[in-house]
This record gives structure tokens, C-alpha cells and sequence, in this order.
């Protein structure tokens, strides 16, 4: 049975994906400059970002067959050198994508309604200043009918147009010049 240290966490979905697919898992987090002792005894590796895969530690593990990181990018793995040495990686770069737009809504939904400021000013000025302020807040706007620019069309933007659209918005989308 193929062994993969899960080393920087993984969703429980994700992990019994991987027990039922036939692989021994191990979730036990091992820091990097540590990784050398254990890891030559598993075929596999995930990490996030914390973890760093790097051409001393790839040297010190001839049986590794795969590295993998739950994330978009790939800084943090030296992907060419693991390919020379024949070990595949593999990277999940749409993974994110909904929780960024959503991330990317919510904000946008919070400063149109000035949380931002009423979750600092109403603790410290909300007895003295609490009528004020209320009606300082109440001039917030609805999303609805209003014009989104995102600049950047890819993953992150078209689930963020997707929100936009739902929420009855008008949605400008488009790439930067040189890019794409």
C-alpha cells in the first residue's frame, strides 16, 4: 500500500478520498528541516504553503514518487528538479478559486455597509455617539444594479462574476494588457 504523509493538513473529505483510493495516509505535521529522517519512508508528500520541498531534501529521498501541493502555486517545491529526478508534482490550482471570490464578495458587501468602521467605532464611541454613528451607517448601498470591474478574468474571476451576476450586479471583466 502507497504511503503519503499529508504534512501541512488536509480536508477530511480529501483525506478519505485518499484512504479508499488505497493509500496509507499519515497526517503527523513534521517540520521541514526535520522532513530528511521521515520522509524516505513514504512514496508521497502534500503540503500547503508551509512546507518546503527542495532540491537537498528531494536528494535525501530516492523512493519519492510524488509531491503534491493542496494550493495554487508552486514556489515552495522545486518542480523542475523533482521532474529530472522523475518524481511527478501535481498542484490543485482551481481548489481555492470559490473561497477567494467568496472572500473577495463578502468584502465588497462589508464596506457597503460600513462594517469595517461601525465593528471599531460602536465599541469605543457607541455609548457616547450611538445615534451618530447609527445613522452614519445607515447610509450603506445595496449590490444589486451596481457595476463590478474585475480585472483578471481567470478561475477567481469568473466564480466572482458568478456571485456578482446572482446578486443581480452588472459585471466588466477583462485581462491585463501582456497577460494571457
Amino acid at each position: 500500500m502507497p504511503k503519503v504523509l499529508i504534512n501541512d493538513g488536509i480536508h477530511p473529505t480529501g483525506a478519505k478520498m485518499l484512504e479508499d483510493a488505497g493509500f496509507e495516509i499519515s497526517q503527523n505535521h513534521i517540520p521541514t528541516d526535520e522532513l530528511h529522517k521521515s520522509l524516505p519512508e513514504y512514496d508521497a508528500i502534500c503540503v500547503r504553503s508551509a512546507t518546503k520541498v527542495r532540491q537537498d531534501l528531494i536528494d535525501q529521498c530516492p523512493d519519492l514518487k510524488i509531491i503534491a501541493r493542496g494550493g495554487v502555486g508552486l514556489d515552495n517545491i522545486d518542480v523542475q528538479y523533482a521532474k529530472d529526478k522523475g518524481i511527478e508534482v501535481y498542484n490543485t490550482p482551481a481548489a481555492s478559486s470559490r473561497s477567494v471570490a467568496e472572500l473577495a464578495m463578502s468584502h465588497m458587501m462589508g464596506l457597503s455597509r460600513f462594517l469595517h468602521k461601525s465593528n471599531r467605532e460602536m465599541p469605543a464611541q457607541g455609548g457616547d455617539s450611538f445615534k451618530a454613528l447609527k445613522k452614519s451607517y445607515s447610509k450603506g448601498m445595496e449590490l444589486e444594479g451596481r457595476t463590478l470591474g474585475i480585472i483578471g478574468f481567470g478561475r477567481i474571476g469568473q466564480e466572482l462574476a458568478g456571485i456578482a451576476f446572482g446578486m443581480g450586479m452588472k459585471v466588466l471583466g477583462g485581462f491585463l494588457r501582456g497577460r494571457r
